[in-house]
This record gives C-alpha cells, sequence and structure tokens, in this order.
C-alpha cells in the first residue's frame, strides 16, 4: 500500500435554527474562546500516513431504532451526510441547519440547558472549544467510537480532566480566490486590490465571517498579525474608500452568490465553497502564493460534539458509523475536503488545497484561536463604526 505524505483541504448571538428544506452555505461566525493552539497538532495531522485500504461498513444493529437531533450546515454538508446517514436504520435523525456560522447555536444551547434538545452538534475549532469551557459534551471513549482508533490522535480537542469530547470528520482551509473569467487582469498580490480595474468587483466578508481572517491576512502582511490589527484597518478602510467593494458578504451563500453571478470576482472563503464554484468556472485559488504577495492561507478542523443527555449513546452510534473509512471517504469527496479517517482516500478534486510539509510551514497561517475569538464583538463593532459609514 502506498504511503501518502500530503495533505488536502477543503473547505468555515442567536442561533435560530431553520427547517431541513432549506438550503443555505456554511458560514464561520466565531464568538467564542478557544484556549489551545492549534499549530502543532494540526502540522502533524497534516503529515500523517493516509493508508488507502477502505474500512468495512459497520451499523450495529444491537439496539432498537432511536432518534436524536443534529445541527449542521446547508449545502452540500447536509446533501452529503443525509446520504451517509441514509446507508443505516439503527438511528433515525432530525436534521436542524445553521441559519449562520456554527457559533451561532451555541447561546441557545446556552439559554436553554441542560435540555437544549439537541444531541449531536457539528463545529469547528472555535464552537468545539466554547463547548468544551461549557461541559457540555459527554466525553468520547474508545469502546463508543471504536473508529475514532483511525483518527489522527493530534486532531482530539481534551476537556480540563482530560476527556476527549470532540469526533473530527475533515480539515479545512480558507483561503483566497478569484473568477479568471471575470477579472480584468490576473491577480498575483493583495495590493491589488485597490487597483481600480477593480471597481465593485471585490466581495469582501465582513468581521462575523470566518472570523474575520480575512483582515488578519491583511495585517500579517502590512507587518501586524492577529495582535495588531492596525495595519488591516488602514489598508480595510482604503479598500472602501477606493470602491471596489461590490459587495460585503456575511455568509458563504452571499460570495458564492455573487462570485457566481459574476457582480464580483474576488473573495476570500473556506475552500469546499470555492472548489464547488470551481466546477462552473475557471477559478483561481490562491493558496500558495509567495508570502510576500500578501495572500494567506489558514487551517482548521471541523467535527461533532456529542452533548450529555438521554440520547448520547445513539449520537454517538451515528458519529461512529459516519466516521468510518468509506462514509468519512464518501462524505469528504462531497463537501471536497480532506477525510481525517487515515484509512479513507483523498480526492483528485481538491488537490489545489494539497500542501506537503514544505507548503506547510511556508504558505499555512494557524493564529492564536483564542485571541481571535475574544475580539470578534469589537472588531464587528469597529467595522460598523469605521469602515460601512466608508462604502
Amino acid at each position: 500500500m502506498a504511503a501518502i505524505s500530503k495533505l488536502c483541504f477543503s473547505t468555515r448571538c442567536d442561533g435560530a435554527l431553520i427547517s431541513t428544506t432549506t438550503k443555505i452555505t456554511k458560514g464561520n461566525n466565531d464568538m467564542f474562546k478557544n484556549p489551545v493552539s492549534r499549530r502543532k497538532f494540526l502540522k502533524d495531522a497534516a503529515s500523517a500516513t493516509a493508508i488507502g485500504t477502505l474500512g468495512s461498513l459497520v451499523a450495529n444493529r444491537a439496539y432498537a431504532a432511536d432518534t436524536i437531533t443534529a445541527t449542521e450546515w446547508g449545502g452540500s454538508y447536509i446533501d452529503q451526510i443525509k446520504l451517509i446517514a441514509a446507508k443505516q436504520s439503527d438511528v433515525k435523525i432530525n436534521w436542524q441547519l445553521y441559519s449562520g456560522g456554527a457559533a451561532l447555536i451555541l447561546p441557545k444551547i446556552k439559554a436553554t440547558w441542560p435540555n437544549p434538545g439537541i444531541d449531536l452538534v457539528a463545529g469547528w475549532d472555535l464552537s468545539l472549544q466554547a463547548i468544551v469551557r461549557e461541559g457540555w459534551a459527554e466525553p468520547v471513549t474508545a469502546e463508543k467510537v471504536p473508529n475514532l482508533a483511525d483518527i489522527p490522535k493530534k486532531l482530539l480537542i481534551k476537556d480540563g480532566a482530560g476527556n476527549v469530547i470532540n469526533i473530527p470528520r475533515t480539515i479545512s482551509s480558507i483561503f483566497w480566490y478569484y473568477r479568471e473569467d471575470n477579472a480584468p487582469f490576473e491577480i498575483t498580490k493583495i495590493d491589488d486590490l485597490l487597483d481600480p480595474r477593480l471597481a465593485g468587483k471585490v466581495c469582501f466578508p465582513a468581521p462575523n465571517n470566518n472570523s474575520n481572517l480575512q483582515m488578519v491576512g491583511l495585517a500579517l502582511h502590512k507587518g501586524g498579525d492577529e495582535r495588531n490589527m492596525e495595519p488591516a484597518w488602514d489598508f480595510v478602510k482604503e479598500l472602501a474608500r477606493s470602491g471596489n467593494i461590490g459587495r460585503v458578504a456575511t455568509s458563504d451563500s452571499d460570495i458564492t452568490s455573487s462570485i457566481s453571478s459574476g457582480e464580483t470576482c474576488i473573495s476570500f472563503m473556506g475552500g469546499s465553497g470555492a472548489i464547488e464554484i470551481g466546477r462552473a468556472f475557471k477559478i483561481k485559488y490562491l493558496t500558495k502564493m509567495d508570502p510576500e504577495s500578501g495572500f494567506r492561507t489558514f487551517l482548521y478542523q471541523e467535527g461533532w460534539c456529542v452533548l450529555k443527555g438521554e440520547h448520547a449513546d445513539a449520537a454517538f452510534r451515528f458519529a461512529n458509523f459516519a466516521i468510518n473509512a468509506e462514509n468519512n471517504e464518501e462524505f469528504n469527496r462531497g463537501i471536497f475536503g480532506i477525510p481525517v479517517n487515515l484509512k479513507a482516500k483523498t480526492s483528485d478534486e481538491v488537490r489545489p488545497m494539497v500542501f506537503n510539509n514544505e507548503e506547510m510551514d511556508r504558505y499555512i497561517y494557524i493564529p492564536d484561536w483564542a485571541y481571535v475569538s475574544e475580539q470578534a464583538d469589537a472588531w464587528m463593532k469597529r467595522w460598523e463604526q469605521e469602515v460601512v459609514p466608508l462604502l
């Protein structure tokens, strides 16, 4: 069996839920702390060796069918996870979709705890860490989730007592990209966003989307970082005054609509959305640009937490089924992501997001998630006060 040493990425408050018939795309609003540094464990996970043999499909039939309530993102996410769920009959699932980023559900859980009416929560680094702090998660064990044995240990999040609380399913990234057929010139550096030829052609996410990583990247280019954002604010205000921002996006669905319609040609979003757009249009992924260009790629993971409650065992059974090699591969192929199961294969379609170890060091930036999450309210308020009036 051939060893694979590369990594590919996909593409990520009042938590109102919408019906499962509503189709939305994944957003990344995040307003909660993450006390754990992610750079080392994600880099280690990135270089893990993948075994190409698929595991067998397993569904535990020893239980009567149970019903759980699970949250999920819309678009390809809900489509693919429903396909996985249809392959088993052990657990019935009432799907409730996010009306925004995953963190938006957390205030709803807090307000209704210990009876939130939710059993399985989909999330990513920041929202999963918030669940850890609140003590809502049922500890994950090898007995409850046997397929966790095929997941890199570095992806596991632990609470203060050392209990694993997450069930990983995808490694993802966020980056800049543009439609080559709709751009007036080849875009090679972040300062090109100020070029008059891009008048009205920039789709810029507001700080409540992507945890404001778009501005963290600007800060890095201008000599700052997530703790020194002044250079980014100066750049964004100049960009707003230029007239080049044709759309301010508050969700990935805004970006998808704007780029697909031709209203704008360049934006910053999760890899899954960018690759999906790339099926219909000629897309230039700005994922491996010289750091001097200002285009940076950010890395994170997505997965589940099982909340404490009477349906926890059923939630664990479904999650375990969903992350076996075959199902994890199928799910990530459908959302354009990297599977976390070491026995799963990666789709060729996400090759633009493949990084080897050297490229990880050169192109990937993993911020201080705890600090970023603490700034969410302040950044959004400053955006509204200082940038919106200039648009």
